[in-house]
Parts: structure tokens; sequence; C-alpha cells
């Protein structure tokens, strides 16, 4: 496992998950422009490739991830990696992260 190149602010955001597997819902707890650890009432598997529709508090536009992976799995806790956004996201979830 490669380490972490950028650091992630604690969050608790709600967000609607799709996978190959179905679909459920999760709460991201941290947060970075390149990724997020989160909770999820679905079964995940690393290598798992997910969409996500991200609930912020402050924005009435969820951000949307339209394909993510997952890397791991620990202790409940999933690892996700972000790998393509919706037009204008990175920013916004940038912002979100630098603010």
């Amino acid at each position: 496992m490669q380490p972490r190149c950028r650091t992630r602010i604690p969050v608790g955001y709600p967000a609607n998950i799709q996978s190959d597997s179905g679909t459920g819902e999760g709460i991201l707890l941290d947060l970075s422009p390149t990724g997020c650890r989160m909770r999820s009432d679905i079964a995940l598997n690393a290598g798992a490739y997910l969409a996500l529709q991200i609930a912020v508090a402050q924005d009435p536009t969820p951000l949307e991830v339209e394909v993510s992976v997952v890397r791991w799995i620990k202790d409940g806790h999933v690892g996700v990696e972000f790998l393509r956004y919706s037009q204008g996201v990175r920013e916004r979830v940038t912002d979100l992260v630098t603010a």
C-alpha cells in the first residue's frame, strides 16, 4: 500500500453509493481532493468501483464522483480513491478541504 500524499480533513457528509453489488448509503469520515474514508451500509470489497453522490451541508448540489475505487477496508472503514469527477467537482472538493 502506498502512503497517502494528501492530508484528509474530518467531515461527516452523507453519501449515496452505487457499486456493482448494489446501492446504499454511507457517511464520509474524512475527505481529501483525491479520496475519502467512509463507513457504508453495503458490503464492499477492495478493488470495487463506486459512484458517489456526497451531500455537503452548505451546498444544495451534491458532489458527484463518477468513478472511484475501494483501496482498503479495515475495522468497518473503507478507503476510497476518487478517479473521475463530474465537471467542477474536484475544485469544489479542494475548496472544502482547504477552507
